[in-house]
């Protein structure tokens, strides 16, 4: 410091502030070099880090976390595999668990085959019912069931009307007009063509008025049933308790039949009036799958030829059609 102040004493007054401003003109060039060279560095450092950063981070994977309250700390779990102490808590995780699968028993479960308790697409839904009763399933919902019997086929009649299948539908009527020897004779032949039946043959009974009244062993929806000698117990007890009265509507007893698929209708009325429309006799035409309905007629005297609507029924749908002459007919069913 002395020094310098001794130069500067022996500089002469006007050069004195040329060389205070030199003095200090330097340090500060230097200073400003330094800083824009460390400014520089900075920001290349700076931009290097970001493109490393952008081009060299994996792709993102989503996890998830699992938070572990202690009372200190909160521990996270993912189940990311890291290259790091991840692989330790791994082998003491697979460690514990294969510790708790030996301390556990063992449960040696029976292979479940699905294909033999589920009902194939094909398969008609039959067999035992609850009370006993074989039943050939529901015929009322889901669509018109299987035609396929399964025994062979049978033979059967009333009245000389034959028909040939598995499933029989008998529908009779049981109006007012049917009452005494009429309605005798009617249950008498019935049960004369259930007969005729094997025991897996399949058959329905509808005897009807104005309101279908329905064979229902079980209680509920009109159905078929096979013809053992259990159903045919039971539909002897059903017939037997038919009586007649009230008025005739055809219709409605015949949807009934034809929603049960079976392979032949024997329908039997003495019931010239009222008669079938020929809007209702297309509809049970449009609704037939290929089913024979023969047509039995009831009436007093001799057949006069008329075509009345029986007739049609059963040309229309591949039946046939007899006239039954109940003026002498005389009948003692026993059931």
């Amino acid at each position: 410091m002395a020094q310098n102040t001794a130069q500067l004493e022996s500089i002469q007054p006007a050069d004195q502030t040329a060389w205070v401003k030199s003095r200090r003109t330097m340090p500060a060039w230097l200073m400003s070099l330094l800083i824009h060279m460390l400014i520089g560095t900075l920001l290349i450092l700076t931009v290097q880090t970001v493109s490393k950063g952008i081009s060299d981070e994996p792709a993102r994977k989503g996890t998830i976390a699992l938070a572990n309250r202690s009372a200190d700390t909160t521990e996270y779990e993912t189940n990311e595999n890291t290259a790091n102490a991840n692989g330790t808590q791994t082998a003491d995780a697979q460690a514990a668990e294969q510790a708790v699968d030996n301390a556990l028993p063992s449960l040696d479960l029976p292979p479940s085959d699905l294909g033999n308790l589920l009902p194939r697409g094909d398969e008609a839904i039959g067999g035992q019912e609850s009370n006993g009763l074989p039943s050939a399933g529901s015929q009322m919902e889901g669509g018109a069931p299987s035609k396929g019997g399964l025994g062979n086929e049978g033979t059967t009649s009333v009245f000389g009307a034959e028909g040939k299948g598995t499933k029989f539908v008998y529908v009779f009527d049981r109006s007012g007009s049917m009452n005494g020897a009429p309605l005798a004779a009617a249950k008498a032949e019935l049960l004369k063509s259930l007969n005729d039946l094997d025991k897996l043959h399949q058959f329905a009974i509808i005897f009807y008025n104005q309101e279908p009244f329905v064979f229902s062993p079980r209680g509920d929806r009109p159905q078929l049933v096979f013809a053992d000698e259990q159903g045919k117990n039971l539909a002897r007890q059903f017939v037997g308790g038919v009586i007649a009265n009230g008025g005739t509507k055809h219709v409605d007893a015949l949807k009934i039949a034809l929603k049960m698929n079976p392979d032949v209708v024997f329908f039997l009325t003495d019931a010239d009036q009222p008669t079938l429309l020929p809007h209702e006799l297309e509809e049970i035409h449009r609704l037939n799958r290929g089913i024979s309905i023969h047509a039995i007629e009831f009436g007093y005297g001799k057949y006069d030829g008329r075509r009345n609507f029986l007739v049609k029924l059963a040309e229309g749908n591949d039946g046939k059609h007899v006239y039954v002459d109940i003026s002498g007919l005389r009948a003692s069913p026993s059931y």
